[in-house]
């Protein structure tokens, strides 16, 4: 059955298929705060071609403003507040045409309450007619203070009439969004019931035309959690975002985010203005110089290969530039070195690197065999009746790096003869205990974490004591995902050299589903998965189609009520178009089908009567 298609002329129905009532939208919301490494957040913009953009790459709603507009024109956002015309008939004019037919998250018109001649209740709808399900009052007279702001306040166009546009809005079933700058007006906010506040620190920083700030990202960071505090003692159901001041980049907006304890953020110019124009400055000078910039790339590519490779460890979260660390000093170190980990986070590649950092003369790292507890391949054994001895590889190659797998595997009396050669440097062979002198180094791995081996028992105490100097602990795919960007190009290059393939890329729909899955394989999967992306894909983008069904049979199962949530969610994101929902979602649509029936999900989108 093919997907319903939604008629883009009229905004009703995306409105209807979208279901932006306010219930619905506040609960998306909510749905999307509950998933893994999540963060909302929205786009305020002002052309069609900004939202689209944002929706794909990853907005949870979009603020139409005329900010945004103004912006787009090539104005600072605080043009926003002079008289230059109507601002709801502006906003109107391209968020109806431009932006709510193709939206597919919900969009919050940007309603300004300055004009007393005009009715709340007559505006409000106007602006729900057109399709509209949501409200946020903007422009806003807290951009304003002094003087001007006490007059406006005593002729009533203030802000207490915005928070009576958003109390009537709410009336009529729109969502609402305000935007405050101070603590009373987070605390009136929160009393009328609003259902998102954001806390606006200020005109953005950045690009050509930014504002300046007297805020620090710390000074923003502990202000915005008295804000938030504030407002969460008076509903613990209002939903906390910030926006603007210092915050120009994701890294500082997740540093006052996560300080401040912020739902989510609300980004203006940081979305549009200032990356269209560093990209387009960027853009136009690689033209001018495209050779030179040839160049450089080939450079840059070559460091970062250099530096993906470093120890055959590829990464740069806190967890991995520590481990790096930590091998330089083993490397010179003729400590044995014990690796630990899951299973497929890289132990052997971790080993061959800390081997080829130590750069020992004629040396070579060779694998002991993991099936062999009584440690017979490792030290030798005697020659037995009509039989002949058999040489270990401490014996045989006595000068090499002996790299041990699944030490806790070995029995008692192998981990003993182990303690003996590095406690002496000298190895007794089984059977007849005659000595020989290795010189070598040793490498060895583990799945258990070195507390479990000691506390379990798997290794004896003076073992454990003799490797605890050198342990080195390999973090899961899970726990450091910020490297998994890196780790894909790094894959992706060893796909070029060896099959003399295009330049692949991952696309956003499928880091989405990347970043959000628990990697029980850890990076040994991670590398399957995208092979199989990369056969399935045809272009040089690898999209969400073209990934591999990933299932973590590890992972709790959904509760029915949570699946039917995601569910939904899923069908709002993509319009109920059927079968992008299970791309994304990474079932077939089969499945998604049988379970819309099981939920009692309309297979229709609903209409207006």
């Amino acid at each position: 059955m093919a997907d319903p298609i939604i008629h883009s002329g009229d905004p009703r129905l995306a409105l209807s298929a979208l279901a932006h009532a306010r219930a619905d939208i506040v609960a998306a919301l909510k749905a999307t705060l509950g998933k893994p490494n999540s963060t909302l957040v929205g786009a305020a913009i002002g052309t069609g071609m900004a939202a689209q953009a944002a929706s794909r790459g990853g907005a949870d709603f979009i603020l139409a403003l005329n900010a945004g507009r103004l912006r787009s024109m090539g104005a600072p956002s605080i043009f926003s507040l002079l008289a230059l015309r109507r601002s709801n008939d502006f906003v109107m004019d391209f968020a109806r045409s431009e932006i709510l037919p193709f939206a597919k998250v919900p969009v919050f018109f940007g309603a300004c309450a300055f004009d007393p001649r005009r009715s709340l209740d007559a505006e409000l709808e106007k602006i729900a007619d057109a399709g509209f399900g949501a409200i946020v009052n903007f422009p806003s007279s807290i951009f304003l203070d002094g003087r001007f702001r006490a007059d406006i306040e005593s002729a009533g166009v203030g802000f207490q009439r915005e928070l009576e546009m958003l109390h009537v809005a709410r009336k009529k079933g729109m969502a609402t969004l305000a935007y405050v700058r101070k603590v009373v007006e987070a605390q009136q906010a929160a009393q009328a019931g609003v259902d998102i506040i954001n806390l606006n620190l200020g005109w953005n920083v950045g690009g050509t035309v930014g504002s300046r700030t007297g805020l620090s990202l710390t000074q923003a960071a502990e202000y915005a959690k008295i804000v938030f505090r504030h407002i969460r003692a008076i509903s613990e159901d209002t939903l906390c975002v910030l926006e603007g001041g210092p915050i120009v980049s994701p890294q500082q907006m997740y540093e006052v985010s996560a300080a401040s304890k912020a739902d989510g953020y609300i980004g203006g110019s940081t979305i549009d203005r200032v990356p269209l124009e560093a990209s387009m400055e960027q853009v136009t000078s690689a033209f001018k110089s495209v050779g030179t910039l040839q160049k450089r790339i080939d450079e840059l590519e070559r460091q970062l290969e250099h530096v993906q490779r470093e120890y055959s460890i590829v990464g740069r979260s806190p967890s991995i530039q520590q481990i790096k660390q930590r091998i330089e000093k083993l490397a010179a170190s003729p400590l044995p070195v014990l690796i630990t980990g899951e299973a497929g986070t890289g132990k052997k590649l971790l080993a061959r690197g800390i081997h080829e950092a130590a750069r020992r003369p004629g040396s070579k790292l060779i694998s002991a065999s993991a099936a062999d507890p009584g440690g017979n391949s490792l030290f030798g054994s005697a020659p037995s009746e009509g039989g002949r001895k058999v040489l270990g590889l401490l014996q045989y190659h006595p000068k090499a790096t002996i790299l041990i797998e699944n030490v806790e595997c070995l029995c008692v009396d192998a981990q003993e003869r182990l303690i003996e050669v590095i406690e002496t440097g000298v190895y007794r062979r089984l059977g007849d205990n005659e000595k020989g002198r290795f010189e070598g180094r040793l490498i060895l791995t583990s799945t258990r974490p070195l507390s479990q081996l000691g506390s379990s028992g798997l290794l004896m105490p003076a073992l454990e004591s003799r490797l605890s100097p050198g342990h080195v602990f390999l973090p899961s795919l899970r726990d450091r995902l910020e490297d998994l960007p890196l780790l894909a190009e790094h894959f992706f290059q060893a796909l070029r050299k060896d099959r003399r393939s295009r330049k692949l890329q991952v696309d956003h729909s499928a880091y989405r589903i990347l970043m959000t899955y628990r990697w029980p394989g850890n990076i040994r999967e991670l590398r399957s998965v995208l092979e199989t992306a990369a056969i399935s894909c045809e272009g040089d983008w690898i999209k969400a189609e073209h990934l591999p069904p990933l299932s973590d049979a590890d992972a709790p199962q959904p509760h029915p009520a949570d699946e039917r949530e995601w569910i939904i969610d899923a069908l709002q994101r993509h319009r109920f178009r059927r079968g992008e929902t299970a791309r994304y979602l990474a079932i077939s649509r089969k499945t998604l089908y049988n379970k819309m029936r099981a939920y009692g999900l309309p297979l229709q989108p609903r209409t207006n009567a």
